[in-house]
């Protein structure tokens, strides 16, 4: 009996359009969508080729994919490249190193505040990815951005969260126990009050 052809999963990223602000997600759900599909998809020019297919005809990230179709159909024989290559052009022309300087100055200036911390999280952590710096490096400017209140709880913790993966479920586990015992007495409460209260509390 024929063993029947491994068919694709999951749902395939939207046509890219060329907006920096969209590149990183949708780079992220291209190159997810075919990790997960390397059963289909064992050979990595048939794996650049596919992907060259996500991009949106008649924008600037169509006419870029179109170029590198042809160049690859214009070699002999036919040559699409490797995934990696795929990836550093890809980023190089659609990642502006400006988005990284961005990035960089924003994970050292983004105060939690009094802000919930999924909240502030999902936002600093974006700009920790575009960012592409070290794991010290984010430790040190996640711990510089949590409320003053917070980062004394973490820095009383023995022992010390010694990854960034820790110190982020550190913060999350007070900030959520904290908002459950405080949440019945905090309404009305000034910025400033209820970071006092953090500090009464926890």
């Amino acid at each position: 009996m024929a063993t029947a052809a491994a068919r694709p999963i999951g749902t395939a990223p939207d046509a890219f359009d060329g907006n920096p602000a969209k590149a990183e997600p949708f780079w992220n759900s291209l190159e997810n969508y075919y990790n997960i599909n390397d059963a289909v998809y064992t050979d990595e020019g048939r794996k650049v080729a596919a992907a060259l297919t996500h991009f949106k005809m008649g924008t600037s990230a169509g006419d870029w994919a179109s170029d590198r179709l042809a160049t690859a159909l214009r070699a002999t024989p036919i040559n699409y490249g490797t995934w990696a290559d795929f990836k550093n052009k890809f980023k190089e022309q659609f990642i502006p190193p400006q988005m990284q300087v961005e990035s960089i100055q924003k994970i050292h200036n983004l105060p939690m505040g009094n802000r919930e911390f999924n909240e502030w999280y999902q936002d600093w952590s974006m700009h920790a990815r575009r960012a592409n710096v070290d794991e010290q490096t984010r430790m040190y400017a996640f711990r510089k951005n949590l409320n003053q209140s917070l980062h004394q709880k973490i820095i009383q913790m023995s022992p010390q969260p010694a990854t960034m993966v820790n110190l982020v479920k550190a913060a999350r586990d007070l900030d959520k126990n904290w908002r459950m015992f405080a949440g019945p007495i905090r309404s009305g409460l000034s910025p400033s009050n209820l970071l006092g209260l953090w500090s009464d509390l926890l």
